[in-house]
């Protein structure tokens, strides 16, 4: 049975410094010096890391408050998507007297389950106020393995519509970061579509990425190394970014972040236990690059993923897994990340 460490980044760094100490104390026992000097030093490598980590969390998270109602876009491709960017968000605006507009954008293609997940949907945004008129089911994107430019050109020109009709105040969409194609499209398209003229803030929700990096990923890199604390500890950090921008942490009450985790309790078809305990934190955003041009979420040529891959090859799959564990690659582009450019094909 694993302890299991939510959001609390700081306890990973106290058990690799005990872990440390622990071997280094060793190191005086009579003729175990040597045994437990490699050990002593390798944790306190690990020790060095998590601290680096703590630091980069301390400098790269601010809070955020939202006290003023606006009217707020939310897109997101499937229905658990837009709960776990902007659930907090989205109640907090309703509750302040603003206007919530959710837009679904992909259809789960197994049989049955878009209505399913299109109900758990409503349930989900009923705990926030929101009716079935501030909801919008739509099926613009691309099937999952599928690259369809022609398809992505019909998608933008319906959301310039949407954005033209709600005239929001703020948009909220996924993250530009690797960790599912639908989500990419969503944010490449907006920052195809949207201008400075346009005047309304706009806004990335990370949620799940295969990159990894000290500077930019301090959470993933305090879950990798907890991961020695001899298989006893699972550390469940909050998703990070892939370039170090400032992530923006929305301030809620006790009782909205509460109102959140309920309203992931609801997505049933999805593991909502797992869910709420993993996703029940406050939104995270980070302040979006729209009007700019992005063609991959990171460099993959100088990735941990794209070392991760060439282990794979060379070692036994279970062990490069076990050792790091991380996404091999987008999903819908496993093996490798989005290419916007692809994507969107020649003009």
């Amino acid at each position: 049975m694993k302890l299991r460490i939510d959001f609390r980044p700081s306890i990973v760094v106290a058990l690799l410094a005990a872990a440390a100490l622990l071997f280094w104390l060793g190191t005086n026992v009579a003729g175990a010096f040597w045994i437990a000097l490699p050990f002593a030093l390798f944790y306190s490598t690990l020790l060095v890391l998590a601290v680096l980590a703590l630091l980069r969390i301390r400098m790269i998270e601010r809070w955020m408050d939202w006290d003023v109602p606006g009217r707020l876009l939310i897109l997101a491709p499937h229905e658990d998507d837009c709960v776990i960017s902007a659930g907090g968000l989205g109640l907090r605006n309703s509750r302040l007297g603003g206007v919530t507009r959710v837009i679904y954008l992909a259809r789960d293609e197994a049989p049955a389950l878009p209505e399913r997940r299109e109900a758990e949907a409503r349930g989900a945004w009923r705990v926030a106020g929101l009716g079935d008129a501030d909801l919008r089911f739509l099926d613009l994107l691309p099937p999952l393995e599928t690259r369809d430019p022609a398809r992505l050109r019909k998608a933008a020109a319906v959301l310039r519509g949407i954005i033209d009709e709600f005239e929001p105040t703020a948009i909220v969409m996924p993250a530009f970061e690797g960790g599912h194609v639908h989500h990419d499209m969503v944010a490449a398209l907006i920052d195809r579509l949207v201008t400075p003229a346009d005047g309304f803030a706009v806004f990335e929700a990370p949620e799940y990425t295969p990159y990894v990096s000290l500077l930019n990923t301090p959470h993933r890199v305090l879950s990798l190394a907890a991961r020695w604390l001899f298989g006893l500890v699972a550390y469940n950090g909050p998703p990070d970014g892939v370039d170090g921008r400032t992530i923006l942490k929305l301030r809620l009450s006790s009782q909205e972040l509460a109102d959140k985790r309920r309203m992931l309790a609801t997505f049933a078809s999805q593991n909502a236990p797992s869910l709420v305990a993993t996703r029940g934190y406050p939104d995270r955003l980070i302040a979006s690059k729209s009007g700019g041009h992005r063609r991959h979420p990171f460099d993959f040529d100088r990735s941990c993923l794209r070392f991760v891959l060439a282990l794979r090859r060379r070692l036994p799959a279970r062990l490069v897994d076990r050792i790091l564990p991380i996404q091999l690659g987008t999903i819908g582009r496993m093996g490798t990340i989005t290419d916007w450019d692809a994507e969107w094909g020649k003009a």
